[in-house]
């Protein structure tokens, strides 16, 4: 053999040893779940309430994949994919969020929800940069989404601190501003600092505040602080949740922002169940006195819908995926606030059977009776409940029914509108999670 071609050789050889050798090393961890669900209802889809409100009928699908390339106990990547058919039939041989569920298939509608580096730092410092999912420490009530920045969290031995900043948008992104130079100075970006103690083994404080920034609107600018406290206590087989927030500085050059909110949560066994309840305030009206909720660029609220209170109608579905409709989105509740109060109940019947069944009601905090003719604040009573069977230790089958007796809210004093039918909706739902 040629010395050059064995040179060639060992040099092949050399750079095939160095571009394996790291990936050996590496552990690779995949997860994910597969959710799909039968819905049934005159509500859900269309997200409009109406007289002789037709029923809607439709198939949803989601997939959600996870790949972490583990290097060692300090250093991930953590990756996070989904795959949705909003219905079955909507479209094929397309690119579209969501598509792909009609015959043929065939669409590309792969979308990344997370991709960031997960790093053990000297210090005890845990660094998470890039895309990932945060929520706030207020039962997800201001956002909880998925978002671009670096997080950065040191524990002690009964504490935890943790400080980020991430930026929401930037004006540049929109043709209409495409100028290279303006990049990182119109955006909307958010300083998170939040912390926990551990008093005793049964009591957790904490404290979070928030900053919000944004002046893609300038000289419009929004510059809202949310400070807020949170806690958690047992005394004896009872569980307290909780928190209060305040929201103070400009919600732009003329307006100021005076939002604030009020939780309770309570949680206790009786009988051979588990009951529960939940008190929220959200203070609405006029003049900043509802909360800032930050919103994405599209538009869309990236506050959460207060999931705790395990409504279907009333509030956002836990179950819903790309079609999520209710009657309180989030609790900004457009700029009306909202007071929920709901009851709920959870058995384990067998080792694979269990159910709940749940009570809610809404009530706008405040309406502008300038601009509306409502009747009362009250948007009405929703009742569902639900129950799952697990036919294999990561598969799940179960049934949600819900049903909602509309308030005065959606009466006229004047008769400038109709009567709306009360909202009710059916899921047979099937899970696998791996």
């Amino acid at each position: 053999m040629k010395s050059s071609n064995v040179l060639a050789a060992l040099v092949t050889l050399g750079l095939a040893t160095a571009v394996a050798t790291p990936a050996m090393a590496l552990e690779n961890q995949f997860s994910g779940a597969f959710t799909s669900f039968y819905d049934l209802s005159n509500y859900t889809a269309s997200g409009a309430l109406a007289k002789d409100a037709p029923t809607q009928n439709y198939f949803v699908q989601r997939v959600r994949l996870g790949y972490t390339a583990k290097a060692s106990e300090d250093v991930k990547l953590v990756t996070k994919f989904e795959l949705d058919y909003n219905w079955y039939g909507n479209s094929s041989y397309s690119v579209a969020r969501g598509g792909g569920g009609a015959l043929g298939a065939d669409s590309v509608n792969i979308e990344t929800k997370n991709l960031y580096l997960d790093l053990n730092l000297p210090m005890k410092v845990n660094a998470k940069i890039g895309m990932q999912g945060y929520n706030d420490s207020f039962k997800g009530i201001i956002f909880d989404a998925d978002m671009a920045g670096i997080l950065l969290t040191h524990e002690y031995e009964k504490a935890a601190v943790s400080a980020g900043f991430f930026r929401f948008a930037d004006r540049t992104n929109n043709a209409t501003w495409a100028d290279i130079n303006t990049i990182g100075k119109y955006t909307q970006d958010m300083f998170s600092l939040d912390g926990k103690f551990s008093v005793t083994k049964e009591t957790k404080i904490g404290a979070a505040y928030y900053y919000f920034s944004d002046n893609r609107n300038t000289p419009v600018d929004t510059k809202v602080h949310t400070l807020g406290i949170n806690g958690e206590t047992a005394i004896g087989p009872l569980t307290l949740t909780g928190f209060a927030i305040t929201q103070f500085g400009d919600l732009s050059n003329t307006q100021k922002a005076k939002g604030m909110a009020l939780n309770l949560g309570a949680k206790m066994p009786v009988g051979p169940g588990t009951a529960r309840a939940e008190f929220l305030y959200a203070s609405g009206g006029k003049d900043g006195k509802s909360l800032y909720i930050p919103a994405s660029d599209n538009g869309g609220t990236e506050g959460g819908g207060f999931y705790d209170n395990e409504m279907i109608i009333l509030s956002r579905d836990k179950n819903a995926t790309t079609i999520d409709n209710a009657i309180v989105y989030d609790v900004n509740n457009r700029n009306q606030g909202i007071i929920f109060a709901s009851v709920g109940y959870d058995q384990n019947f067998t080792p694979k059977l269990s159910g709940s069944a749940n009570l809610g009601l809404g009530f706008a905090a405040k309406t502008d009776k300038a601009v509306t003719d409502n009747k009362s604040d009250f948007l009405g009573t929703e009742i569902n409940c639900e129950t799952n069977y697990k036919l294999m230790p990561s598969v799940t089958v179960g049934a949600r029914a819900g049903y909602m007796i509309l308030g005065d809210y959606f009466k006229s004093n004047t008769g400038a509108h109709g009567t709306f039918d009360n909202p009710y909706d059916i899921k047979l739902i099937a899970k696998f999670a791996f």
